[in-house]
This record gives C-alpha cells, structure tokens and sequence, in this order.
C-alpha cells in the first residue's frame, strides 16, 4: 500500500486512518491495558517456559537478554499513517507489532539455536499451547540484509489470550546486530524507510565491520566446540580409574553429577554437563579432571550405573528405575496409523525435545529436502566432507528450493546433511533416494541409542521410517 505524509490530527481522505486522532487514542488506551499489557506478560512467559524446556543450560547462557514491549501511542499512529484503516477494530490485523519481543544472543551459531528451538512451537495457537509460530512470516534481514544495513531474524507469533487472538512480533539479533541498532538509532532518524546519505553510509559500513566480526566470532565459537566436544572424546582408556580418590573439590563436582543424573527427565549432552563443571568450578578443572585425566572416565567413576549413548553425540542418559520403557506411550494401534499421517509421530517430538535441531515437519516435505540437497550435491560434485562443504551444500539447497516458489528451512537441510555427511569419507554426491535411506538408518539409530524406540521394536521403527519416506 502507498505510503503517505505524517498528519498528527484529523483524517487524510486520500490514505491513512479513516479516523481522527482522539478517537484513536481512546480506542489505544483500552485496548493497550486490556489486551496489549497481559499479552506482552503472557507471551514473554511462555516464550521464557520454551526456551527453558528446550534449551541446556550452556545454551541459555548464550541467551544474553529477552525483552519486550508495547508500541507506544504516538509511534502506532505514525505507522497507520502509511496504510487505509477503515475503522479502529482493523488496527491489530494492519500493525503486526503492536507487541514487539527481542531476544538477544551471542553470535549467528546462538541465532540459529534459538530458530531452532522455536520450531518446537506449534504453527497455531490452541488452549493447550497458546503460543505458536507463523512460518509465512518469517523475515530473514540476516541473510539478505535491509538496505540501511539492517541484521535480524523476525518472525511473528501468535498469542491466545483468552478466547482473543493476538500478533507478537519477534525479532531474534545478535549481539552485534543489536548494538548496530542502538549506535545508529535508524528508528529515530528515519523517515518513509530512508535515511540522510551521510548517515546511510556511514550505517552501512559499521554494518559491514560488524557483520565481519560476527563471522569471526562465528569462527572462534566453532573452535570453542571443537574443543568442548574434544574433552568428551572417545580415548582409549575410558575405564574408570579406581585408584583416583574422590575427595575435597572433587567430591562436590561428584555430588553435583549425581543430582543431575537423578533429576534427568531426558538425555543431556555430556558436553553440556562438562561445560557445568567447568562454570562452577573454574576452567582449570579440565586440565586433568581431578585426576581422572578426562571427564568421561570421571563421570563413569562418579555414575558406575549411568548409560552413556552411542554415536556420534554423546548423551548420558536418565537412570532407568522407575521410568517408563521407551515404547509405553507409543504402543498402541492408534500411534502406529498416526505414524503414517502427515503429522510428525510422538517419537519424532520425543527426539526433538532432546536434539533441538531435528526437524519437525510434515511428511510430505521430507522429499523435498532430499530432493534439493540432492540436486544442489550433484551441481557441486565430489567433495571432502568440511564446514565449508556443508554450508556451500545447504545454502544451494536453499536458494534452488527458494527458486521454485517453494522455500524450504535452511535448518532443516543443515540437519538432513550434517547425519548423512557425519558417515561419508568421500562427499560423492548421492542422488535423492540414497539420502533418503542414509537419513532413516541415521535417525533409527539415534532413536535406539537415546532409547526412543527399542532396537527389537519392529513395528514403531517402521512407522517412523513410514513417516520420513513418505
């Protein structure tokens, strides 16, 4: 819709609100305490409860700040000046931001985790789940930035407030992204999407070196997992070492391990229980372990009786006294026609809430994903597996998916090419098919290493095979 100048009172007859000023500021004052406000509470609650329920605690570190707001009465105004609202009871579908939440991360790996995570969201807000995500919404600034310089991921939300509806906008920065925003002020000194030529160039170029040292810190984040993953590696002696006393400092990490072990409702990532140790007891904890020389042998001396999971992600796994088996809630008839369905089926949401990255989609797209990465594979040809490959593989995936009018998340192919790549040597392309299969063996295995489904259990790997080749 056109744009149109500011009027701060009456009417313009050619666009704008059809209304005046004082009578939208009443309509604004009821509508802000009786829906605006308690939605902004409910919302940034539940988005916090997600994130909680998702997310490890070395993850939520990286969450440096959520917040959120109400937009004001006098910026309201000025945004429905650009568009013909016929009546007051329009302005919630015209203005999409009327609440606004920011949640601020680390780097651009953080940005992801979070995206990530709010997959998890339902796609329409119930009584149940009265937060849900709009994919159609989604604006990607990160990837194709705006043209002041502008970095984000937004998306919006939608909130059931009682039997009302109501549309929060998200916006997902980095910290580099969101301290662009502060130093250039572009909400304040813009006007109709533009800014003044000196400010415009110098905004870009603070936005290019800061895009740099997002990449950078991209880099030394990437290192930082490396050598996370590196103090859980495999060595060739993992036994315990029964001739290390436990005593002291030692003895207090022990207790430590042992309550979290017990309060575990799911697998936890050994790296991220590393990664607690080290934040309460200092980083020098991980020169040798309290004499253990590694964490894993200190943690199967401190949990004789814990499982550690296979593959090539280790989780230790929750004590399996008085826990129900993997198959008690998914054993009936009913599940298995389920399985079949369009709809993800419950071991699939199992394995999310433990791999927040597993993809959580309907099973009609997963020929698409295989597709994509299969033809954006056979363009490259053979490769070595890398970071690199993988980035260059999915973002082609990406961008021919995008090219059919048909777009599919980037998240989702990285997953996809991450478990089939994790077993190749030689990065030969593999047509659609063969992704397919290498993807199910991948996800099967995972499920019976994280006890999702027991090995022996034919019929419920079936349906879930069912549901990923469909």
């Amino acid at each position: 819709m056109a744009a149109c100048p500011v009027s701060f009172g009456g009417v313009d007859s050619a666009s704008g609100p059809s209304f005046g000023y004082d009578q939208f500021g009443t309509w604004y004052d009821q509508f802000r305490a009786e829906t605006l406000e308690p939605a902004l509470e409910l919302a940034s609650t539940l988005l916090a409860t997600e994130l909680d329920d998702l997310l490890s605690d070395r993850d939520l570190a990286r969450i440096r700040n959520v917040a959120g707001r109400v937009k004001s009465k006098r910026r309201t105004w000025r945004k429905l000046q650009r568009y013909h609202v016929a009546s007051v009871d329009e302005i919630p579908d015209v203005v999409d931001d009327l609440i606004g939440l920011r949640i601020t991360c680390t780097n651009l790996r953080d940005l992801e985790m979070v995206q990530a995570a709010l997959d998890n969201l339902p796609r329409a807000p119930r009584q149940k789940r009265p937060l849900a995500l709009d994919p159609t919404t989604e604006r990607d600034y990160v990837d194709a930035p705006k043209d002041s310089g502008y970095r984000g991921w937004h998306v919006n939300l939608r909130l059931l407030l009682g039997r009302t509806r109501v549309t929060c906008e998200l916006q997902i920065r980095t910290l580099l992204q969101d301290s662009w925003g502060e130093l250039t002020h572009e909400d304040t000194y813009s006007k109709a999407g533009e800014l003044p030529p000196l400010v415009e160039i110098l905004s870009k170029r603070m936005a290019d070196l800061l895009a740099t040292l997002d990449d950078i810190a991209e880099d030394l984040r990437t290192e930082l997992d490396r050598l996370d993953e590196a103090v859980v590696a495999e060595t060739a002696s993992d036994e315990p070492d029964q001739r290390a006393a436990i005593s002291g400092v030692a003895a207090d990490a022990a207790s430590m391990l042992l309550d979290r072990w017990h309060q575990l409702d799911r697998p936890v990532e050994l790296s991220s229980l590393a990664w607690a140790l080290q934040k309460e007891f200092g980083a020098e904890v991980s020169d040798d372990w309290f004499g253990h020389n590694n964490f894993k042998r200190f943690l199967r001396h401190v949990l004789p009786d814990g499982e550690i999971s296979t593959g090539r992600q280790a989780y230790l796994l929750p004590p399996t006294a008085g826990r129900p088996s993997p198959d008690a809630d998914v054993a009936t008839p009913e599940a298995a026609d389920d399985a079949a369905s369009a709809a993800p089926p419950d071991e699939a949401q199992r394995l999310r809430r433990i791999d927040r990255g597993f993809p959580l989609v309907d099973a009609s797209q997963w020929a698409r994903i295989y597709g994509s990465l299969a033809d954006a594979w056979a363009e490259m040809g053979p490769r070595p597996p890398s970071t690199r490959m993988l980035n260059e593989l999915t973002r082609a995936a990406r961008d021919g998916a995008a090219a059919t009018g048909e777009p599919i998340s980037r998240r989702h192919l990285d997953y996809v090419a991450k478990a089939v790549l994790a077993g190749d040597d030689d990065g030969t392309p593999l047509p659609a098919s063969r992704l397919a299969e290498e993807f199910v063996e991948s996800t099967l295995q995972r499920m019976a290493d994280l006890r999702i489904i027991e090995p022996a259990n034919a019929s419920r790997r079936a349906a879930v095979a069912r549901w990923l080749l469909t």
